[in-house]
């Protein structure tokens, strides 16, 4: 139903990006990852010197199954996702639970995911906000025309990708014409991108019309609540040391655990 009248090249097709997708049958647990990075604070102030762009990163993650859910964060992501290990261990979600993680394609999630998780059969899934907006980036530098034919063929592309058919998104690249391409170098990094990534992108719009998630947008607003709203306004920055405990003791609220460490210096972690 959803191919009737559409275009070959926009057509879902039945293959990984469609079979793999869960059946509703399952029970799932789906982990959202993201890095968020604040100004980092340094011990002394030495005169007037260039700045140099040093950051904190904070390592957050969102864990849902079923209608539950829990935050945990962490500096550096090696310790976060030791703490996910943990966590999911406790909760029994390693035993019955299929797991589908989502991220914005960031290398070192992936990594991370593969280290810690290479033992079992895991899903990793490419944001779709994160895609579209890679691709336009992209074909906002690489493209001329007016603007109706610019938002035409970032259009088309999104549709062939909505798909998941990287392969024909590809296609469509090396077929636009020459009066179309102002800059060929960033149509053939955009090209290299899409091939990089294809493997964690999925049939979003199946996914979609399931009523399935395609976005890691539950740990972006994580990330609000724990690190940026308090730490990333103008003129702040941190110590490594700092920025973590605060953290930490957000997403301690955000848990429903403060009332019992307060009382008895004890977490859930459930």
């Amino acid at each position: 139903e959803y191919n009737r009248g559409r275009d070959r090249m926009e057509k879902l097709k039945y293959d990984d990006s469609t079979s793999g997708i869960e059946d509703g049958t399952q029970k799932c647990c789906y982990v959202s990852v993201d890095d968020v990075g604040v100004k980092f604070q340094k011990p002394e102030r030495k005169g007037r010197r260039k700045k140099n762009r040093s950051f904190v990163e904070n390592t957050v993650i969102h864990v849902q199954a079923e209608d539950k859910q829990y935050t945990l964060t962490a500096i550096g992501m090696d310790k976060a996702f030791k703490l996910l290990v943990a966590f999911l261990l406790e909760n029994k979600l390693m035993e019955d639970h299929r797991l589908v993680f989502f991220s914005d394609g960031a290398a070192c999630i992936r990594d991370y995911i593969g280290k810690y998780f290479g033992f079992r059969q895991h899903t990793v899934i490419l944001d779709w906000l994160h895609l579209e907006k890679k691709c336009n980036e992209f074909l906002s530098m690489g493209i001329k025309g007016s603007k109706d034919e610019k938002n035409q063929i970032k259009e088309k592309l999104a549709s062939i990708l909505w798909t998941g058919r990287h392969e024909n998104a590809i296609k469509y690249l090396e077929s636009l014409r020459n009066s179309h391409i102002k800059n060929p170098a960033k149509i053939e990094e955009l090209k290299g991108y899409i091939r990089r990534k294809s493997p964690n992108m999925t049939c979003y719009a199946l996914r979609h019309e399931l009523g399935l998630r395609i976005s890691s947008n539950r740990v972006e607003k994580a990330n609000d609540l724990v690190v940026a709203a308090r730490q990333k306004h103008n003129g702040m920055s941190w110590s490594r040391k700092g920025s973590g405990a605060l953290a930490i003791i957000t997403a301690t609220m955000i848990n429903g655990e403060m009332e019992g460490w307060m009382a008895g210096h004890t977490i859930n972690y459930r």
